[in-house]
């Protein structure tokens, strides 16, 4: 199996380390490509089993895409070839239309998806967020100060029970196109939803246990106990 993590120096925050840990520790055995910037992943040139990518400043995001807008074509043709990749955070907003900041430029985007980030700076959203995929109870972080307009909902990954989707008027977060997925949500993410991830780690063949899976299994029940607790308390109340 070939394992790419992309430019895990820069993008890495809220949380993704961890996420950058699960996997180096689940693939010990395979090969690991820690793709660093300004190299081109090399999923765009050659076959790669897994792709994952973490949050990052606003300033990557503008570097990265100025790097990679000449293969947003090879990026949706893997895509529909079937690539498996998670992407966590506002490296979703890479693949929107336009990155468009309330008082300065718009920054295009790679187009693979019908919805536009609008920036607001000083209006962070941080909240809670539970909801289902398939079979799947998740759950994650939102730390934000973007909305996603357009039609954000084409490609639904995350069917919200508490919290927002992502934007006021729909109630789906993220994106799940075959087996791509991309969500602003943090945590991180693959960490907080083992049974996601042992899913997802399937897809492109692996049959493995995770890294303490045990003890990652009941600390998810743990939290999914204390939400409901928490947003049943919230109903009750109204």
């Amino acid at each position: 199996m070939r394992i790419e993590i992309i430019y895990p120096e820069i993008a890495n925050l809220l949380g993704e380390h961890g996420s950058q840990q699960l996997l180096q520790r689940t693939f010990a055995d395979e090969e690991i490509i820690c793709t660093k910037f300004p190299d081109l992943p090399q999923f765009f040139t050659s076959k790669i089993d897994f792709i994952y990518m973490g949050a990052m400043t606003e300033s990557t995001q503008a570097l990265v895409l100025d790097l990679w807008r000449p293969y947003a074509g090879d990026f949706r043709q893997k895509i529909d070839n079937g690539l498996v990749g998670f992407f966590a955070g506002n490296a979703l907003d890479l693949l929107g239309r336009n990155i468009v900041y309330e008082e300065a430029d718009t920054i295009q985007a790679l187009g693979l998806y019908p919805f536009d980030t609008l920036c607001k700076r000083f209006d962070r959203k941080n909240e809670i967020v539970r909801g289902k995929f398939h079979e799947f109870e998740v759950m994650g972080y939102r730390s934000q100060f973007t909305t996603h307009t357009g039609d954000s909902s084409a490609f639904p990954f995350i069917e919200v029970i508490n919290g927002s989707g992502m934007n006021p008027a729909v109630k789906t977060e993220g994106v799940a196109d075959r087996n791509f997925f991309a969500t602003s949500l943090n945590g991180p993410f693959l960490i907080l939803n083992p049974e996601f991830t042992k899913w997802l780690f399937g897809l492109f063949g692996y049959r493995g246990e995770l890294p303490f899976e045990a003890d990652l299994l009941a600390a998810a029940d743990l939290r999914r106990e204390d939400l409901s607790r928490r947003f049943d308390k919230k109903k009750a109340r109204k």
